[in-house]
Order: C-alpha cells, then structure tokens, then sequence
C-alpha cells in the first residue's frame, strides 16, 4: 500500500514495486491519476488496485484500509508518501526571491538586509494542513497496518517518507521541516515498538528532488538547489524509488528505526 502516488515519488515506487513482483495498492486523492499508476502496475505484475485516500481523515484511511483487505488481504508493506507543500503564490514567490536576494547581499560584502519571515507569515489552517498530511496522514496510516501485519504473523515493513528538511532544517519551509522532523521522530519510535513482531519500520530522507513538488519554483530557484547539492544536480524519482525497494527486500533485513537519505550530498552525517 502506497499513499500518495498518483504521481512523483509514489508513482515511481509503485512502479518499482511492481516490476518486483508485488501487487501494488495505490492510493491518492486524486482518482484517475491513482487509476493510471495501477494500470501502469497491473501491467508489471497483475492485481494492482486503486483506491481514493486522504490520509489528513482519519475516516477516509479506514475505509481505504477496508478496501485493501477486501481486494489484496495480506498487508506486507506500507508505504507513507504523502506529502504537500505550500503552493500559495505569494508564499513561492518569497520563497524563490529571499534566498536570491540575500546571496546578492551577500556577494556584495554587506550584510543580509533580506530577511526570512516565513514563520510570521504561516497561518493557523497552513500549518495544521502540512501536519495533518504528513505527520497525522503517516500516524493514522500506521495505525491501521501495525494490527494487520501483527495478525498474519509475517512480519512485514513500513517505510515512511521524511525529507533532509526533517534534520538540515535547509530555510524556506518551517512547517514542512517540522512535520518531516516529526516523521522521523515516530519512524524510530514505531520501529521499537514493532521490533518484537518482526516489523521493520524506517525511513527515507530524500534531498532536492525532480518531482511535481518543485514544478512551482521557478528556473533560478531550481538551479539554486542544484548547485547546493555536491553532486550539482536534481535527484531522479527512480533513485529514490530505488531506495524503497531496498528497504522493502530481503537485503535489508536487520535494518529498522533507519533514516537512508537520497541528497546528492547536500546533507552529510555520520
């Protein structure tokens, strides 16, 4: 079960599933374009299904759930994409022009006069809906498929979609980089709880990547994030999707409360 993949991340992860062999639950807000990822899957592998979900209600998950045990019964893994950003234009339209200009300030030998203000400027409704999706969407969704994964007694993974905004805290999202960071907080903390059943829970922590959640940026902005990145470059939805099936498979077997991070480099740990 994937949420949110009627395109970007979750569209290519479950394509990749798919051509492994998994049946494959794609769920989305958006219908039709939740219909042609799993037709895209049946062809792969047969028995991909489609179904609406809006993870931020709690009663649309539970019925999606419902619809996968009718349809597919076993759950093996979970996958929590969903995810949004703020696509406000006035709130893009700062967010491309404050770094630019203070980069500018900058290379000049002045001081930044160019501030951020993008946490005075985030509403009550922009705030609780960047939580809701990423951070209640990843909490509900589990909650569902920790019992069903618990019962059938195989195990099974949850892999949940953090961001290197959740720990390098990169400016211009406030909201997203709390959320992500709450994601990864509860990724550990489902991981020692569901060790003792045989659930391996961890996440992936993704750089800049070339997905419809940039199509706002403008061009200049996009290089920006390129050049920030070591490895000069945008990363691919099939590099992170590559990740996915390794988390999911075989090979990652004794790998739980993780965070693997897909940055080009932008953010380098221990």
């Amino acid at each position: 079960m994937i949420t949110g993949a009627a395109s970007g991340l979750g569209a290519e992860i479950a394509t990749a599933f798919a051509s492994e062999g998994a049946r494959v639950f794609v769920t989305d807000i958006d219908r039709e374009g939740a219909g042609r990822v799993a037709g895209r899957c049946a062809d792969l592998t047969a028995g991909a299904v489609a179904a609406v979900c809006d993870v931020a209600d709690v009663r649309s998950v539970k019925a999606a759930f419902a619809t996968f045990d009718a349809e597919l019964g076993q759950l093996d893994i979970l996958v929590n994409n969903a995810g949004i950003v703020h696509r406000e234009p006035e709130y893009v339209e700062r967010v491309c022009r404050i770094p630019r200009a203070q980069f500018a300030e900058m290379l000049s030998g002045e001081s930044v006069a160019t501030h951020f203000d993008l946490i005075e400027n985030v509403t009550d409704a922009m705030f609780d809906r960047m939580l809701k999706i990423h951070l209640y969407g990843t909490f509900y969704c589990t909650r569902e498929a920790l019992p069903r994964m618990r019962a059938h007694g195989r195990g099974g993974r949850i892999l949940n979609m953090g961001s290197i905004m959740g720990s390098a805290s990169l400016a211009g999202a406030p909201d997203y980089c709390a959320a992500k960071g709450a994601v990864m907080a509860f990724t550990r903390a489902t991981a020692r709880e569901a060790a003792s059943y045989g659930v391996l829970v961890n996440a992936i922590a993704p750089g800049f990547i070339d997905t419809p959640l940039l199509v706002d940026l403008d061009e200049d902005s996009r290089k920006m994030l390129a050049l920030q990145t070591p490895l000069g470059r945008l990363g691919t939805t099939a590099e992170v999707a590559g990740v996915a099936v390794f988390l999911a498979g075989p090979d990652a077997s004794f790998m739980t409360g993780q965070v693997v991070s897909p940055n080009g480099g932008i953010y380098m740990s221990q």
